[in-house]
């Protein structure tokens, strides 16, 4: 597992993680692209791009993966199919890779691989943090032995919402609670229609979070995870984390939900044989936090991809 984590000097400040220095943008039609040279990427493989530009809210951009001439365009934040935000040199009918809006999917080895970000607009990123997580698409959770504090999160539930939305809603819900928990007041159905990815009808789309986290004032990015252990220094540093998780039925003990195939949740601290979690799905605030097998809430979160909002004060 590698990420690779690109940042304006100011942002570069202020992000809990490494990063690798500065971008060099280049202007295209419509907006200003920078391009990042990928290692190797094993069959089954994932790359995850994630994108937050600070001081520029509704920031729109789209990500291309480029090998051999041909080519995989992801437009994750657009609202609108145009030329100007379309990646130019899709060839989506080549079996080598697949698209699934948040990353892509390599379905063979794949060498010289280049990552392209396009930020639309005219005028350069200035403030950013750009970033490309490569990970095994399935791999065996670590659950770690590390320990941290648990960070207390103001607690809301998604069944608060409306009934035709409180269903669909566990991402807004997990970005609304951060956003409390770093002091940014919010209503849930604000930033629900925050995260609202229009093309899809979805509210779980990955960097609509980022953008609606961003847009609120702090630094946030996409990350893959493959151990508890990586998240320890984050939580250990008051940054609770946003893990997508899925599990089958019964198989995380204390879950409102017997079984998802794709939910969020808050994790909020690390115990020796526990996970501190804040569950949008649970009935009422009172019982949002949570308290979670280790070894169950590790293969629940890291077993599939492992993806999470890292979120940050700027």
């Amino acid at each position: 597992m590698q990420t690779l984590r690109f940042a304006s000097n100011a942002v570069a400040a202020h992000c809990p993680l490494p990063t690798l220095g500065p971008l060099a943008w280049s202007q295209r039609e419509g907006g200003w692209s920078a391009s990042v040279a990928l290692p190797d990427l094993p069959n089954d493989s994932i790359v995850v791009p994630s994108c937050s530009l600070p001081g520029r809210p509704g920031a729109d951009f789209t990500v291309e993966l480029t090998v051999a001439g041909a080519g995989w365009g992801l437009a994750p934040t657009s609202t609108t199919a145009t030329p100007m935000n379309t990646p130019s040199k899709t060839t989506a009918s080549d079996p080598r890779a697949t698209t699934h809006i948040d990353y892509f999917h390599c379905r063979a080895d794949l060498s010289g691989a280049m990552a392209h970000v396009t930020v639309i607009g005219a005028d350069v990123p200035r403030d950013y943090l750009v970033s490309f997580s490569l990970r095994a698409y399935k791999t065996t959770p670590l659950p770690g032995r590390l320990t941290t504090p648990r960070n207390v999160v103001p607690a809301i539930s998604q069944l608060t919402a409306p009934r035709a939305l409180r269903h669909r809603i566990c991402s807004p819900t997990c970005v609304a609670m951060v956003l409390a928990y770093h002091g940014v007041a919010d209503s849930l159905l604000h930033v629900a229609k925050s995260c609202l990815h229009v093309p899809s009808g979805m509210f779980g789309v990955w960097p609509l979070a980022v953008r609606t986290l961003t847009d609120a004032g702090l630094v946030a990015g996409v990350e893959c995870f493959d151990n508890l252990d990586t998240a320890a220094p984050l939580l250990a540093h008051g940054l609770p984390v946003v893990a997508s998780i899925r599990f089958a039925a019964g198989a995380l003990p204390g879950s409102p939900l017997d079984g998802t195939d794709g939910h969020l949740v808050v994790v909020t601290g690390l115990d020796d044989d526990c996970v501190y979690v804040n569950d949008p799905a649970a009935r009422d605030a009172s019982v949002v936090p949570r308290v979670y097998p280790r070894a169950a809430f590790a293969a629940a979160w890291l077993t599939e991809r492992g993806a999470a909002y890292v979120v940050a004060p700027l």
